[in-house]
């Protein structure tokens, strides 16, 4: 399309130029008919300019079936394009239009101008020719006196000669008037000599003066058909403008009527819509379940970044706690590491216990006021009734490894419980349980520290169940302060 538009474009130029160098010629022809030459001049502009007539024809043609085959869409998307193009172009054209008629314009107001002056030096010209023309036939007049004033002193002269005798004193005073009659002639020939010279001078003057008007005059008509052609190109593509508009315009009509067939239809179709009252209701159903629906998923996302928000506050609260919970495994591991040290050196059990307590936290005096008579026993001190000693350490250890394993299944439970809570809200927790549970466990081990004080319980077992026990009542601890905050 735009190849074919370049195409029509460059073949409309050339058209107005060969129509304008036409109409130059045929201007030649009316003034020169007989010129042959001009003649076969203008028969071939003239094939010439129908020759791309038809080849412009044709090119429309093809730009109108290329519209035309495209599809209906594209087309209307090409045909706005072209249309927004078109008009554009037809606007630049318009405005060049109207530089080029001011110009015309201007250029005519001063061809008439010096026309004007031009017909008025002429009628100068004319009026020195016919000076000149009256000087010249007064001048030959009076040169034609001269020669009859001499021929007829030539002839009274000779009358004069032949009558010499008879009049001697009418010889004397014709002589003297010859005299006078031959001055006066002499200064009159000179005079008008002179004045011949003026005339010369001033006829060669008004002759350069006719040759500079007739140069201005030929340039003023040089600058007129020039003035004339852009006149003519500009008509020319005033005219292809118009035609372009009229396609354009029709082909907008098509468009709109393309356009308004659709939107007609919808028109119908809202009537008939509005017509069906039940349609009406259930559309205004769906709009306001629609709207629930929006709602109910904005809430639900706000729901969820505030879930998120939460989840990242409880991660950031966990990672505090595994912090929290790794320091006080080394504290226990240290505590292990003393009470170690103070079984090489044989310390007093109780004061490690004491110092171990200190360690972990943990408030086992109660079980130290149980079992006063741990240290004697340890010692190998036999005071009365050691076999009821015996049977209460026996009894105590089985009630201490029921205990241990009764903890060992509820640390599991208490593992499982506390990784589910990790990935759930902790604000249904029971506090006054989780702490029941938590004295629960710390009973166990001051049970358990007690059994470890009569020296018949196994030492693997013993650091395994403290290390859990520590683990489980450390997490209690941060369950419960996840709850109350």
């Amino acid at each position: 399309m735009d190849l074919l538009r370049e195409q029509v474009k460059t073949l409309a130029g050339e058209l107005a130029l060969c129509i304008s160098s036409s109409e130059r010629l045929s201007e030649k022809a009316a003034s020169d008919p007989e010129d042959l030459h001009l003649q076969d001049q203008m028969r071939k502009l003239k094939d010439e300019i129908s020759e791309k007539q038809g080849h412009m024809h044709e090119l429309e043609q093809l730009m109108l079936g290329s519209i035309e085959s495209t599809p209906r869409a594209s087309n209307n998307i090409e045909m706005s394009q072209a249309l927004s193009k078109f008009a554009t172009q037809l606007n630049e054209k318009t405005f060049d239009l109207e530089i080029k008629s001011a110009d015309n314009r201007i250029l005519q107001e001063q061809l008439q101008m010096k026309m004007s002056e031009n017909a008025e030096m002429q009628e100068t010209v004319l009026l020195l020719r016919q000076q000149l023309d009256s000087l010249l036939v007064n001048n030959s007049g009076q040169a034609g006196n001269l020669v009859a004033s001499t021929n007829c002193s030539s002839e009274q002269s000779r009358e004069n000669r032949e009558s010499k005798v008879e009049i001697g004193s009418y010889e004397e005073g014709s002589s003297r008037c010859k005299c006078n009659a031959d001055k006066s002639l002499s200064s009159q020939v000179l005079k008008q000599d002179a004045e011949i010279k003026n005339l010369k001078q001033d006829n060669a003057k008004l002759t350069e003066e006719r040759d500079g008007f007739a140069t201005d005059n030929q340039n003023l008509a040089e600058e007129a058909s020039y003035a004339k052609e852009l006149a003519s190109a500009a008509a020319i593509e005033l005219r292809n403008l118009a035609e372009e508009v009229t396609k354009l315009s029709y082909e907008n009509a098509k468009l709109t009527g393309e356009l308004a067939a659709p939107k007609e239809s919808a028109y119908c179709r809202a009537n008939a819509l509005s017509r069906n009252p039940e349609d009406g209701m259930l559309i205004e159903e769906l709009q306001n379940e629609l709207i629930v629906r929006y709602q109910r998923e904005a809430s639900l996302e706000a729901a969820l970044s505030e879930r998120i928000r939460r989840e990242s506050e409880l991660e950031k609260r966990l990672d505090e706690a595994k912090q929290h919970e790794e320091d006080l495994e080394n504290e226990l591991s240290n505590m292990w590491l003393l009470i170690a040290k103070m079984r090489k050196t044989s310390i007093d059990p109780e004061d490690s216990y004491l110092e171990g307590e200190q360690k972990i936290n943990v408030p086992l005096k109660s079980a130290q006021n149980e079992y006063p008579s741990s240290n004697h026993a340890r010692n190998g001190t036999s005071e009365p009734g050691v076999s009821c000693g015996n049977m209460e350490e026996l009894s105590t250890l089985e009630e201490t490894r029921a205990g241990y394993e009764t903890e060992k299944r509820r640390c599991r439970e208490l593992e499982s419980i506390i990784s589910k809570l990790k990935g759930q809200d902790l604000n249904g927790l029971d506090i006054a349980a989780l702490e029941e549970l938590q004295d629960l466990h710390v009973e166990a081990i001051t049970k358990i520290c007690h059994a470890k004080g009569f020296g018949r319980f196994d030492e693997q077992l013993y650091s395994h169940a403290c290390i859990k026990l520590t683990r489980i009542i450390h997490q209690l601890n941060r369950l419960t302060w996840f709850s109350s905050t």
